[in-house]
Parts: structure tokens; sequence; C-alpha cells
């Protein structure tokens, strides 16, 4: 039997739904309050533990062992760090890559970060200081646990190599995706771009090196076209000083999103953008960018992404920041490279081939 460690995050219903035939031979916990679970909906087909309570996680503890294999969606909390030291040896250990927990960490997050964002960041951390206000701490998992781990699930192999060389550890490569793209889609598989907005990013992180998309979005001549930021959720403070920046260079054109909206509605705005800019140096918005690349929309990323450099090496049509975004007018991908798109996208991400890669996860633990 596999035991899942969820979180209360909205991937976590995905989990439940693609290991919940008997023979994913998976039993799923909720690491949080019932009472407080935001984001998670399924409750009903989870056994709830609050990581506060330390009588409950010593039962958890002792039960380890009754299972193969334990897996740990991201390593964002201490209580990852307590089931890594109380795993027993024979139980496999697998680890949902999310990105965050070795991408943000302090030795590494200032190479995610372009220079404009490297002087917001500045700037906040002094007026942090001139308020005496400490930061807010942020977990890190030790280093050495790494290596407790057996196997590492991540759909981009570019993301293995790097965390492999990174953490210094021998664990294998499985492949996994939380959704498959007609989840992804929804209502819009049979669609494409209908309008001429500009999409910037897709959340309110200094990764996502917001002013650089604001400026690489210049370039381009769309008049009337809308300049969308999701901003909904993140940083607080960098949502306050980007409202103002995108104000100052867009005026009316600026649409910032503030508030968390359902996939459906927000996959109609994307729906809406001929063009999107991600500016990260680091692996993200996976799944704005699929959805994306199969509605037609032209996508320009960073050079020094790992996403980048995989989607180019899949084959898919994605253009470079630095080399590819000029003075020219917002337009969709053409017909024939939106289908090449669809086609390979397709053939990682259709339901039937995920759950494949999902039997294959079961079978390895």
């Amino acid at each position: 039997m596999i035991l899942h460690l969820l979180p209360d995050d909205k991937f976590s219903d995905y989990v439940i739904h693609q290991f919940s035939e008997p023979e994913m031979c998976s039993e799923f916990v909720l690491m949080a309050t019932e009472e407080h679970a935001s984001y998670f909906k399924n409750i009903a087909a989870v056994k709830v533990i609050d990581p506060s309570q330390s009588d409950r996680m010593t039962l958890l503890f002792d039960s380890l062992a009754d299972y193969s294999a334990i897996v740990l969606h991201g390593l964002f909390f201490p209580w990852c760090e307590a089931i890594l030291r109380h795993v027993p040896e024979q139980v496999k250990v697998a680890w949902v890559f999310w990105g965050g927990e070795v991408y943000s960490r302090k030795d590494l997050r200032a190479s995610f970060l372009s220079k404009r964002s490297k002087r917001l960041l500045r700037l906040h951390q002094l007026m942090q200081g001139l308020k005496h206000k400490k930061p807010v701490p942020h977990f890190e998992l030790p280093k050495e646990l790494f290596q407790r781990i057996d196997y590492c699930l991540t759909d981009i192999h570019e993301d293995y190599e790097f965390v492999k060389s990174y953490c210094g550890f021998e664990a294998k490569e499985l492949w996994y995706n939380y959704y498959s793209i007609e989840e992804t889609l929804g209502d819009l598989r049979d669609q494409t771009v209908n309008g001429n907005n500009i999409l910037i990013g897709n959340s309110c992180t200094l990764e996502c090196n917001h002013w650089d998309g604001f400026r690489a979005a210049q370039k381009l001549q769309g008049e009337d076209s809308q300049i969308i930021v999701p901003l909904s959720y993140g940083e607080p403070w960098l949502r306050r000083g980007l409202l103002r920046i995108g104000k100052s260079m867009f005026g009316k054109r600026f649409r910032p999103l503030v508030d968390f909206m359902p996939r459906d509605e927000y996959n109609k705005i994307i729906e809406s953008c001929a063009v999107v800019i991600m500016p990260h140096y680091r692996p993200q918005a996976f799944g704005n960018i699929l959805t994306a690349l199969w509605l037609g929309s032209r996508v320009f990323m960073s050079e020094r992404s790992h996403l980048f450099k995989f989607y180019q090496r899949i084959g898919l049509h994605v253009f470079s920041i630095e080399n590819d975004l000029k003075k020219d007018k917002v337009s969709p991908l053409p017909t024939l490279e939106r289908e090449e798109n669809r086609r390979i996208i397709a053939s990682l991400y259709d339901k039937e081939v995920m759950r494949e890669q999902i039997i294959n996860i079961v079978n390895a633990l």
C-alpha cells in the first residue's frame, strides 16, 4: 500500500482522482485541520491529521512501517522533515517535485531573479529594515535529508537533472503530472485564441520578473490590447508595487487580476490572449503555458528557463524573449504551428497516456 501525504492545496484533489482506483493501492492523508482546509475539497476521501498535534503525529510515525512507500507532495513544511526522519529504512520515499522547495532556497533564489526584480527585493528589504520588521521565516528542508528520497517525480527531465545535481542525491526519476490536458482545458479543448490581449506572468511573486515582462510588452504593437497580469496570490507588498508600475506604463490598458477565480473563468481570459509573456528564469506557470499553447497563443519565455529548454527539446513552438520578441503586431500562432503544438501536448498529457504513467509509478513503489 502507498501512502500519499497531501498539503492543503488545489493540486491535492487531482491526486485523489488519479490514485483512487483499487489497483492504484493508495491511501491519503491530508496534513491540515479539516476546519481550515481552504483549497482541498474532497475531505471525505482522506484522513485528516493536524501536524501541530504531537499525539496524532506520533501515531502517524508508528504507522509508516505498514506501507511500501510514502509519497510526499512537495517539501514545504516542517512535517515533511519529521516524516523523513521517522520513515523506516525499508519504506520507499517518493517526492513530487513542485519547484519552490529547491528553486526558492536562500542560496538559489537570487539566481532566478532579474536585475530589476533584485532591485525591487532590495528596496523591500530596506523598507522592512527601516520599519524594524523581521522577515517571515521560510522553511527549507535540511539538504542532507534529500538523500533519504528514493524517487523524484516530475514531467520535466531538465528539472530532475538540476535537482539531482544540486541535492547530490541518487533518487530515480519517475514521470508525473497532476492533471491531464483535458482537465487543464475544461470546455476549451476545441477552442482557439479569440482576442489580441497580452498576458504577463502567472502570480504575484518576484520570480515572475514582471518588470522585465512589462518592458517586453512595450515592444509589441497592440494599442487596443489589454495587458493582463495575474496577481491574485503571492506577495502582497509586491502587488502594491506592480500595480503602480503597470498603471504608469500602460494606463487604461493595464488589467491586473487581483482576485482568485475558478479555472474555467481564468482559461477564458487566456483564450483572449494572442501573446503570453512568461519572464521567469525558473520553471513556473506550467498549466498556464500549456493552455496558451493549445489555444494558439504566441508564448515568449526566457532562454534561461529549464522549462523553455524542455519545450524546445520536445518540439513545441515557443519563442525567446531575449531574441524573438521584436517590435511587431500582436498575433497568435499560425494554424499549422498551433496544431503541431496540440499533437505534441496530447502525446504527453492525454488522460489515458497519463494513466499509464501513474500505473508505472504504482508498480515502482
